[in-house]
């Protein structure tokens, strides 16, 4: 699929204390209402006024509502001038389906933080590709405020919604450690997410552009032998090789148990993405604690990053103004 140029990388403002946030479904609605109100309750002790889309706890199937209504949402929150920001209910699945409905011309024309994680890496990767909007890929509202979210997850949130004028280092919490994969240094756009949810956006309109990136993955409930397809598939449709860089995050519940067929021959994780990566030559660490992990850092979706895998450092450009 032929790429567009990329487009310029518009911030949005960082968040204050009183500032307004909405609340939004764009992919499948909170388990339960309890989490969902509880994250309301811990937004609002922190200092800020948050406000529910419309159809934020609509139904149908697994979604949070119809496609159609999910997305006049998220079109609404961005065109709602005393809205800030726009936090995301949780992940789950049907993201993908908003995407024609998603006005982006408006969301361009009216900037604001926008944070998700998971599933929502298909919105995230959309908006940056016909916006410029950087976003976060960070805590949600019932999966992480609504479930004793740690410390060291609130203040990287903070710290990235609000610091406009620093480079900041993502550093990982006490006792978690990183693996180089291929030393080097890199600088690039930072873009990526959900691993299985990028592959997913390959042959749409939608699809990452990893031209001079530094891309980052993490994912969920995937096996090593899925890992392996997906990096396949992402190396031979030529997205690994245009990046400069590459962030994997851990993988939770992605490795062989004893009742997996392939648990007798001792292959790990590791070991399949050092058999994918290594041959490409770019610099790659694992083990950066972001998506599905409880101490997860805030990663800003679009600004520049600068990866030093010998010595496992990431920073980032300040990504709000």
């Amino acid at each position: 699929m032929s790429q567009s140029a990329k487009k310029k990388i518009i911030k949005p403002a960082g968040l204050r204390k009183g500032d307004r946030i909405c609340v939004v479904s764009p992919s499948s609605p909170s388990v339960t209402k309890i989490y969902y109100e509880k994250g309301k309750a811990v937004l609002d002790a922190m200092g800020y006024h948050v406000v529910p889309g419309r159809h934020v706890n609509d139904r149908r199937l697994l979604f949070a509502g119809d496609a159609k209504s999910r997305a006049a949402d998220i079109n609404g929150a961005f065109r709602d001038r005393s809205v800030k920001a726009i936090i995301c209910v949780r992940g789950g699945c049907g993201t993908a389906h908003i995407l024609p409905y998603i006005d982006f011309p408006v969301v361009a024309r009216n900037p604001k933080i926008f944070v998700g994680y998971s599933d929502i890496t298909a919105l995230q990767t959309a908006i940056l590709q016909r916006t410029g909007l950087v976003t976060f890929y960070g805590p949600m509202v019932s999966t992480d405020f609504g479930k004793q979210m740690t410390g060291y997850a609130r203040e990287s949130f903070i710290n990235m919604l609000t610091n406009a004028g620093e480079v900041i280092e993502l550093r990982n919490p006490a006792k978690k450690e990183m693996v180089t994969i291929v030393p080097g240094k890199a600088k690039g756009r930072l873009t990526g997410g959900c691993l299985s949810i990028v592959v997913a956006s390959l042959g749409t309109p939608y699809e990452i552009d990893a031209r001079g990136t530094i891309l980052f993955f993490e994912d969920i409930d995937e096996k090593p032998h899925r890992i392996d397809r997906y990096l396949t598939q992402l190396t031979q449709a030529g997205k690994l090789t245009q990046a400069r860089g590459i962030i994997f995050g851990t993988f939770r519940q992605c490795s062989y148990t004893a009742r997996d067929n392939y648990s007798r021959y001792g292959v790990t994780l590791l070991d399949i993405i050092r058999e994918r990566i290594v041959p490409l030559k770019i610099p790659c660490i694992y083990g950066l604690q972001f998506g599905h992990v409880r101490s997860k850092l805030t990663i800003p979706v679009g600004v520049t990053a600068t990866l030093d895998a010998e010595n496992q450092r990431v920073t980032v450009e300040a990504a709000v103004t």
